[in-house]
């Protein structure tokens, strides 16, 4: 299937105003996602034809007059006035591709009330900080983003630190001091998200409403619950370790009167820096003084982890995997690992052999494959018989823990490179990897980039 000049390798997502393909550029292969306005018949009632063609072309007007770290930039348009073998071509335009979003990586759903991934302090906090600087480049031209939610932040895992955050869908957003074509009591912006004064009038929206969507991210990114109806719930209700000036931060960043709340992102990314430095000084403190008469956690009696690779479908991928609702282990058989100091890391309990450093950089599924086998033409560690471990063995790198109290473990491998491929296939376009980091299990297509990490014995 084609789309203009883009082969079409497969569907990203549906909503009123059409739908998001994973492409292929012309001549390079380059993978694109690219948007089409195919609406909906009753998105086509209640807005009409021409409306939805103009707010087409705003969205990707508007991404594209935006250069910044994060915000996804638009690379082509096409404006539905070509042809392509005797056939009219709907309006489009394309995007960067990113295969991870901050969704995915919560676990939230559609079900978007049910309990998500907590991700620990210091990854919510850069997660928000590129979340407030990418509105912040959006509000400095007057555009507000109107729908911040999970699923419209994708992360560039090949880029480090905020950089990894990228804003896309601007279908819904509005330059100040205009007036947008939605029929009166159309809901704009997502549930739970949207601030209050943006649900009973769209128009009023402002920077304010964008910053209050990112606060819930927030709460969420930390608790893996919404906040309530009436406010924020006490944050130590739910994380013990952050104290009363968590409260107060989220107080201001969900005050239903958008006049109590943060002005704009430079005030709001002000207190972010002020809690993360709290946090950091107590976490020093904490690893500085260790509670010496605390006894370890005992390994937990898991079933040996399989080594042989096999192919389990999104239907059956949590049965076979023995993972709970989050895709995370229901027991967390994590190892007991010592550095050889010859580049491998020996795991004591299961004698397995893992290779520390990992690839340097992420890799294709089928890249990460050449990485093992280019270990075993080189003998690393003396060793020929390194492959890709499964889901069951990368389980036991997990600690079953983000924190607090993990984090002051000296960590046996590199923390930075955390989404690793397994051996495991999903289907034949797509494969099973891990997050270390979170301690969870999830799929890609083979064309992602994560890291790999060979395993032997």
């Amino acid at each position: 299937m084609r789309i203009g000049r883009y082969e079409i390798r497969g569907l990203l997502g549906r909503g009123g105003m059409g739908a998001v393909y994973k492409a292929a550029m012309p001549v390079t292969g380059r993978i694109v996602a690219l948007k089409v306005l195919k609406p909906a018949e009753i998105m086509e009632d209640l807005v009409g034809e021409d409306a939805l063609r103009e707010m087409f072309f705003k969205e990707a007007s508007a991404m594209a007059s935006i250069s910044h770290p994060n915000v996804a930039a638009v690379l082509d348009v096409g404006d539905g006035a070509d042809c392509v073998d005797g056939r009219s071509v709907l309006p489009h335009f394309t995007m960067e591709y990113f295969c991870g979003n901050l969704g995915v990586l919560m676990g939230e759903t559609y079900e978007v009330e049910r309990e998500s991934r907590p991700l620990g302090v210091e990854t919510s906090l850069s997660i928000a900080r590129g979340m407030i600087n990418g509105l912040d480049r959006l509000h400095y031209e007057g555009i507000i983003h109107r729908d911040v939610k999970p699923f419209n932040v994708m992360l560039a895992e090949d880029q480090g630190g905020p950089g990894k955050v990228k804003l896309i869908d601007f279908g819904l957003s509005k330059l100040r001091g205009e007036r947008t074509p939605h029929p009166k009591g159309m809901v704009v912006g997502s549930p739970y998200y949207a601030a209050p004064e943006q649900e009973a009038d769209p128009e009023s929206a402002d920077e304010r409403s964008d910053l209050y969507s990112v606060g819930v991210t927030l709460y969420r990114m930390l608790t893996g619950c919404l906040p309530s109806g009436k406010g924020a719930s006490s944050i130590s209700e739910f994380h013990v370790d952050l104290d009363q000036s968590w409260d107060d931060f989220f107080a201001k960043a969900l005050a239903r009167d958008p006049a109590t709340r943060f002005p704009d992102g430079p005030a709001m990314l002000a207190a972010l820096d002020e809690l993360e430095a709290r946090w950091l000084r107590q976490r020093e403190a904490v690893c500085a003084a260790p509670d010496l008469l605390a006894e370890p956690e005992p390994l937990k009696t898991c079933p040996p982890p399989r080594s042989k690779p096999l192919k389990a479908g999104l239907k059956h991928g949590r049965e076979v995997f023995g993972l709970d609702e989050l895709w995370r282990p229901e027991c967390y058989a994590h190892g007991e690992f010592a550095d050889q100091g010859d580049g491998t890391v020996l795991e004591r309990t299961r004698g397995l052999i893992w290779e520390r450093y990992g690839s340097r950089y992420p890799l294709s599924w089928e890249r990460a494959n050449a990485h093992v086998a280019r270990l075993n033409k080189n003998a690393y560690a003396g060793r020929t018989d390194w492959r890709l471990p499964t889901v069951a063995e990368l389980a036991t790198l997990f600690t079953g823990r983000t924190e607090p109290g993990e984090f002051c473990l000296e960590p046996a491998f590199d923390p930075q490179k955390a989404r690793l491929w397994s051996a495991d296939r999903k289907a034949f376009t797509a494969a099973w990897y891990v997050d270390a980091e979170l301690g969870f299990v999830w799929w890609q297509d083979l064309t992602c980039r994560f890291f790999a990490r060979a395993v032997a014995g």
